[in-house]
């Protein structure tokens, strides 16, 4: 479950961040795109377990999904990716290009 090393690495950096030293987190807000591989629900569940000990302990882990979502480069069309097949709707063209869906970031995080 790679989602470990995540959610470690996201308490690491921010438990060392000098802008959040001595203070309590709260909400760490994230997006995560929907080709990234991850599973929202365990890296909310890795989180909260390895945060335990942290200055992240109790912090709630709100994650946005962000759909896939690719240009065809051929006619133009810009569509959202249900499914793992990278051709355009419109044309039939694999000739995408990924425009996002493979998002993995922190955007926000609330402390008192």
């Amino acid at each position: 479950m790679h989602e470990a090393s995540i959610a470690a690495s996201i308490i690491d950096r921010l438990s060392q961040h000098p802008e959040l030293a001595g203070r309590k987190i709260r909400t760490v807000r994230m997006k995560v795109g929907r080709l990234s591989t991850i599973v929202p629900e365990n890296l909310k569940f890795v989180f909260g377990a390895i945060a335990e000990g942290t200055p992240l302990e109790g912090a709630e882990l709100e994650i946005e999904e962000v759909p896939a979502r690719a240009t065809c480069t051929a006619c133009g069309e810009a569509f959202e990716i249900a499914e793992p097949c990278f051709l355009c709707p419109a044309c039939g063209s694999g000739r995408v290009t990924l425009e996002s869906g493979r998002e993995l970031t922190v955007e926000e995080v609330d402390a008192d």
